[in-house]
């Protein structure tokens, strides 16, 4: 297996072109489309095997036009096939990493971001510097900090805290147009990119569902915070109520405080819950967290309905749960591409929502 990274490899076979003659000074480099096909990769990594012949002075990116090798490009040392058959690693200093700032490593979605992010950094010829924050904001400024002081690191992917504070090192990001994407939750107000599941069209599509199949008493229960993704499900499961011209009745909704989530009281905070409102015929969870909570007290406590529908947003890992299912591996795609398109020097700011899919 050639554990040469892909974007090596084409910048590898452009420069060899040049040193052997076969591209000559002004000479027209094969289109992005064309180094695809060939060797079988993504957009993103032809774009930094070029980016990286730019950086060497070999070639010249006009736009609308192509790629040209360079008037008088620098003189370049060949390499043997012997040393080519190795794994090419440039001097630390001129290493090029990716940042990726997380609040959490505990949900299935979080760890499936991770790992796709880490396979399309990679893909790309970047390494993947990781910081967990742990829900603190305070943590999560540090982590910008140490970020864009580090050498190297080209831009940053944000998964910001639960509370999404505005704090300074988010907004100076931002403020500096230093290349970074917010992932799965942002902060309102700040125009940067950002990349989102369709949230509001998850929870309406859910909560139509259950209207149209005679659910009138809809429980909401989640966690009680102010993060967009839970305020985005809150609002679709609102209108769909609207559209259908359908009271709401909002004491059926279960806000779990922050304290209780972190003390480990939820279990029994959610089950007194569904003892209040024994009226209810169906339950919409809006994480899978509470999906699961919700399913153990109506199985578990006496004096509950073991048949309310329940349905969940994201996988519980429940057999029979309808749920909605995100596209982690879309998202970070998303990021990544969007992350290195900055890097290039392209800069217009805009939201991205990923379609969800229910099972």
């Amino acid at each position: 297996m050639n554990k040469v990274p892909l974007y090596r490899q084409i910048y590898q076979s452009i420069k060899d072109k040049i040193i052997s003659g076969e591209l000559r000074p002004k000479d027209r480099v094969p289109s992005e489309q064309e180094f695809m096909d060939e060797f079988r990769v993504s957009k993103i990594t032809v774009k930094n095997a070029l980016a990286a012949l730019v950086d060497e002075g070999l070639v010249t990116r006009i736009q609308g036009k192509g790629t040209f090798v360079s008037r008088d490009p620098v003189s370049v040392t060949v390499e043997t096939a012997a040393t080519r058959s190795v794994p090419i690693i440039p001097p630390v200093h001129n290493f090029n990493y990716i940042g990726l700032i997380i609040p959490t490593m505990k949900t299935k979605v979080i760890q499936r971001l991770v790992d796709y992010v880490e396979f399309y950094v990679k893909e790309a010829g970047y390494q993947l510097v990781l910081h967990i924050t742990r829900e603190s904001s305070h943590e999560e400024s540090r982590a910008v900090q140490q970020l864009t002081n580090t050498q190297g690191v080209r831009g940053i992917i944000v998964f910001p805290t639960e509370d999404e504070s505005y704090n300074e090192s988010l907004l100076r990001l931002s403020l500096d147009k230093y290349p970074f994407v917010f992932i799965d939750r942002y902060l309102r107000n700040i125009d940067t990119y950002r990349i989102t599941s369709d949230n509001w069209g998850g929870a309406y599509e859910t909560v139509d569902r259950l209207l149209k199949e005679g659910h009138h008493r809809i429980a909401l229960i989640s966690p009680d915070n102010t993060n967009t993704t839970i305020e985005d499900r809150t609002h679709g499961f609102e209108k769909a109520y609207i559209d259908s011209n359908i009271p709401i009745d909002k004491s059926l909704w279960c806000h779990v405080p922050i304290d209780i989530l972190r003390t480990g009281d939820t279990s029994a905070y959610v089950a007194k819950f569904l003892h209040q409102h024994p009226n209810l015929t169906a339950v919409f969870a809006l994480t899978a967290e509470m999906a699961r909570l919700t399913h153990h007290a109506l199985h578990e406590e006496e004096g509950l309905d073991p048949n309310t529908a329940l349905v969940s947003f994201d996988d519980p890992e429940i057999p029979g749960i309808p749920h909605v299912l995100q596209d982690e591996e879309q998202m970070a795609l998303s990021a990544v591409s969007l992350l290195l398109e900055q890097c290039n020097g392209q800069y217009t700011p805009q939201r991205v929502e990923i379609p969800v899919r229910w099972v």
